[in-house]
């Protein structure tokens, strides 16, 4: 694993020679890259898979001696809706904004490199995807959605054809965080946009334990194929 930087988006990634296919994953608020880079080493594929995991933008405190990463902030008053499952509706601010784009550069720039880019996060990362994939100039082969929540749902535009791609959704019946009644809606929301999608809830809260991988590994095998 090793950190590199494309316009000014620092990412870890995982490479090998002549991969036709990668896998970007975006961490959760407060976390890193380092996140979820261990997600490598708990699937197998068939054909070399590239991994990409890019850094937050934001640095945020997560106590009063500690600070993580984030893709865009979250306000003390946007917590209890979020708990609670209710889908905040807001246009996208400047800031969030600027970082889709930092995003999408990337994205479109892996886009040139690969025949199959799937993409996904674990929750802000994400909702992140949710609002990424529709800005590329291609078509990501999957979208992968690990406790998310549909936020800002006007600003999903009509999807054309080429990108009603799968995408792969699981959440906590018990998530404390993001409630998974936010989460059933963003599945709504992309299915009523045409995405076919695949969706697994567990027993559990804000995580990805391993009846998600297992579910995970299937999905993105068969797309990958």
């Amino acid at each position: 694993m090793k950190w590199e930087k494309y316009s000014g988006l620092d990412y870890l990634c995982q490479t090998a020679d002549n991969s036709r296919s990668c896998i970007v994953m975006f961490h959760g608020y407060g976390a890193d890259a380092n996140d979820l880079a261990s997600l490598t080493s708990l699937f197998s594929f068939d054909q070399d898979v590239d991994w990409f995991f890019p850094q937050g933008v934001l640095q945020v405190p997560i106590s009063p001696m500690m600070s993580g990463r984030a893709w865009f902030e979250i306000r003390v008053g946007d917590l209890d809706p979020l708990v609670k499952g209710e889908v905040p509706d807001l246009p996208l601010d400047p800031q969030t904004l600027k970082t889709l784009q930092s995003v999408t550069d990337f994205l479109n720039h892996l886009g040139t490199l690969y025949e199959n880019v799937m993409i996904g996060g674990f929750s802000q990362g994400g909702i992140l995807t949710s609002h990424a994939f529709y800005r590329l100039n291609f078509s990501p082969r999957a979208l992968v959605l690990l406790s998310s929540f549909l936020i800002s749902p006007s600003s999903f535009p009509t999807l054309p054809e080429a990108l009603k791609v799968p995408f792969f959704q699981s959440h906590g019946q018990g998530d404390p965080v993001l409630s998974i009644k936010g989460a059933q809606k963003l599945f709504a929301k992309l299915k009523g946009l045409g995405l076919p999608g695949t969706w697994v809830d567990f027993h559990g809260g804000h995580e990805i334990p391993m009846i998600v991988i297992s579910s995970l590994q299937k999905f993105l095998n068969q797309h990958l194929s």
